[in-house]
């Protein structure tokens, strides 16, 4: 196997921090030790939680990538053509290719965020202005459009009591709410997706309560409010609703007229004249065998630059 390069080595290090969401401060501290020659400030969202900002020179472009992934971590491996491991495209092999390529640059801006994979509070707590290059896997390609994004909880409350003496699906939560998400499932929305489900204590115990959480994406601000009226008009169960944003469409998106939609969400809805670019394909992102290819990340750096330099960085 050939002997690992400088991005690679920076890549498993990374990886085999634990950086889940809400756990990002390990790693936002071997961030900022190799953010030499740069201005570095920590923006808190909570006591343990931070942001990061740095900055060298005077630009008004940024380099964006979230610090966070999702569950579960697992360490990275590295194969003869590639490197898994949780975080290896989304977003970690992107961090390795900025802090790499930002030592080139005289002038640039980086903010690495905390929670993009759960509720965007970093992201949330920014108010820069300015062109920004946003990571996510996009197989190089540049994006300058993304769908929206709403994401809910819903509970259902029963009556708890033996099994024997149910009466009807009102009694079970986990009926009602089972009878709620197949409504759902059946409007056939964009992207929608039941991530989790909790309910019960026994088989002979009628469950007394029941949740779940889901996300839609929709492709228009029409159906994104669409979908909402749904949502909100739901009988027999509690909504919770957690994110609720719309598609956007970026302000730089004349430079890049090829540019399709992407289907995920991500930060660039905060940023007005933001693009969407990184290593990886979106397909392997959150998966069990998570990886990037060895070749594609080794020419991260470069195409980090050149896409820097189009964008007129000096």
């Amino acid at each position: 196997m050939k002997k690992l390069t400088e991005i690679e080595n920076l890549l498993v290090k990374l990886i085999n921090i634990n950086s889940t969401s809400g756990q990002e401060a390990a790693v936002a501290r071997f961030i900022e030790s190799k953010l030499g020659g740069f201005k570095l400030k920590r923006q808190h969202v909570s006591k343990d939680r931070f942001n990061i900002i740095a900055q060298k020179g005077k630009s008004d472009l940024w380099l964006v990538a979230h610090m966070d992934t999702v569950p579960p971590f697992f360490k990275a491996k590295v194969e003869a053509d590639r490197i898994t491991g949780r975080g290896a495209i989304d977003n970690k092999g992107n961090i390795a290719g900025v802090l790499i390529a930002a030592r080139e640059l005289k002038d640039i801006n980086i903010l690495f965020t905390v929670g993009e994979e759960q509720d965007f509070i970093g992201a949330r707590k920014t108010k820069i202005k300015g062109r920004a290059i946003i990571f996510e896997p996009t197989v190089f390609k540049v994006r300058t459009a993304q769908c929206g994004v709403i994401a809910a909880k819903l509970t259902a409350k029963g009556d708890q009591k033996h099994s024997s003496l149910i009466t009807s699906k009102k009694d079970n939560a986990v009926h009602v709410l089972v009878e709620t998400l197949n409504f759902l499932t059946n409007q056939k929305w964009h992207c929608f997706n039941v991530g989790v489900i909790k309910g019960g204590v026994a088989p002979n115990v009628v469950a007394g309560s029941a949740e779940a959480d889901f996300s839609v994406r929709p492709k228009s601000r029409e159906e994104f409010l669409k979908i909402l009226k749904v949502i909100k008009a739901l009988q027999g169960v509690n909504v919770q609703i957690i994110n609720k944003m719309p598609p956007v469409k970026s302000r730089l998106a004349k430079m890049f007229p090829a540019s399709n939609p992407v289907s995920f969400f991500s930060e660039l809805f905060f940023f007005e004249q933001g693009i969407l670019f990184g290593v990886g394909d979106i397909a392997e992102a959150h998966t069990p065998t998570e990886f990037v290819s060895r070749k594609d990340l080794n020419a991260l750096p470069g195409k980090i630059l050149s896409l820097a330099k189009s964008l007129s960085v000096k």
